[in-house]
Formats: C-alpha cells, sequence, structure tokens
C-alpha cells in the first residue's frame, strides 16, 4: 500500500542512509501519527452539537457550485469508498478528491468570503490538511481545499466564483498530489482552535465541523461524466 509518494520517500530514505529497516520505522511511525491525529480530531468533532436545516442550504443536486479545476478527474469521492477503509482510521472520506498535479490552478466554486488561510503541518507534519483555504459561501455552504502548495488569497478576501485561490499540491496528510475538497453546511463550521494529544500536545488551527455538518460535494457540483 503506497501512502507517501516518491519525493517524502526519498527524503526518509535520506534520513535512514537507505535503510530500508529504518525507513519502515519511520514510515510506520508517520502513519501512526496521522491516525491518532485522525482519532482525536473525530472525537473532538463529536462533541460538536449540529442539525443541519434543509431550509437554509441549497437542494440536492441543486448545482450552485462551479468545479474548482478546469480539468476534472475525480479519484475519490465523499463517504464510505472502496479506499476510504483502507486509507483512513475513521473507514469513510470527508470530502472529493480531484486529480491535480503539483502547481494546477484551484478557484472559488461560488461567490463567498475566505475565512481562514493555514497550514497544518506546521503543528504536526503529515497529520491533516497541509496548506488550506476555507471560504465561507453566500449560499449556506463552506468548504475547505486541503494540500495546497501555494495559497494566493487571503483572511477577508471576498471572492467570486471562477477567482483563483490556490494552487495545488501534496501537503499533510496526502497519498499524492491531488486536491482535497470538504464541503460543510456553513453554519456547522469554523476556523478554531482544536487540541491534539496524538501531535506532542500541540493545538491546531484549522476548519473545525461538527460531524454532522459534512456534506457530500456532488451534491452542489455540476453533474460529471462517469
Amino acid at each position: 500500500m503506497v501512502l507517501i509518494n516518491k519525493k517524502e520517500k526519498d527524503e526518509l530514505l535520506t534520513k535512514t542512509q537507505n535503510k530500508e529497516t529504518k525507513y519502515q520505522e519511520l514510515l510506520a511511525e508517520q502513519i501512526k501519527k496521522r491516525d491518532a491525529f485522525e482519532k482525536d480530531l473525530e472525537k473532538y468533532e463529536d462533541q460538536l452539537k449540529f442539525i443541519v436545516n434543509k431550509k437554509i442550504i441549497p437542494k440536492d443536486y441543486s448545482e450552485v457550485f462551479a468545479w474548482p479545476l478546469k480539468n476534472v478527474f475525480i479519484t475519490q469521492l465523499f463517504g464510505y469508498t472502496s479506499d476510504s477503509k483502507r486509507l483512513y482510521r475513521s473507514g469513510t472520506h470527508s470530502g472529493l478528491d480531484l486529480r491535480a498535479s503539483i502547481g494546477t490552478e484551484v478557484f472559488a466554486m461560488a461567490d463567498g468570503v475566505v475565512e481562514g488561510v493555514g497550514d497544518t503541518d506546521i503543528y504536526c507534519k503529515g497529520a491533516s490538511f497541509g496548506k488550506w483555504v476555507f471560504i465561507r459561501y453566500n449560499n449556506g455552504l463552506s468548504s475547505t481545499y486541503g494540500h495546497l502548495s501555494l495559497t494566493y488569497a487571503k483572511k477577508g478576501d471576498k471572492v467570486k466564483a471562477g477567482d483563483l485561490v490556490a494552487l495545488s499540491g501534496n501537503t499533510g496528510h496526502s497519498t499524492g498530489p491531488h486536491l482535497h475538497v470538504t464541503v460543510y453546511a456553513s453554519d456547522g463550521v469554523k476556523v478554531d482552535k482544536v487540541p491534539s494529544i496524538s501531535c506532542s500536545g500541540k493545538t491546531f488551527i484549522m476548519p473545525i465541523a461538527a460531524s454532522t455538518s459534512y456534506l457530500d460535494p456532488m451534491l452542489y457540483l455540476p453533474k460529471a461524466n462517469p
């Protein structure tokens, strides 16, 4: 199972002087740290109480979002998928993954306000989103773009659908370059601090959502060709 890209593997092998046994130990440690953080986050978010009000979010398949990439190729869907059980401790995938090489332009999906920009690798490398942008849209939905290489948007920026906000990358917990898109009911999410016991007691600043506020991005994006 490939859980690390070539560049990161080369870096680890260099650190271990190309000793395969030591490399496997470091890789296992990195995976353990990622899984532990995911457990911390899940427990924290499960404590947040939120009931989705269907009256204040768009109807399913309303296509209120534009695609965030010019060229769309879906690599993993939301929820329980053939890969989610293998790749995530929780067994479910919190968003939508789109194929994107490092440096691919990423655009706002609708009109809204950028409420946060950050990098979880500062607190615990490889544990979460890496570089991220959080946008609260005017339609009752919000989104996080994760694993970015560069962010153009700044906190407080007003954006229109199609505005360039970032470049895709491979930061954070990523199995290879791609764009991760998480969508939420806006009332159930905000940029906040979340404590992590697993990452040396660090406190992360990132989008935090009630577990019930996560929504399937495909319900709001244009229909995709299978």
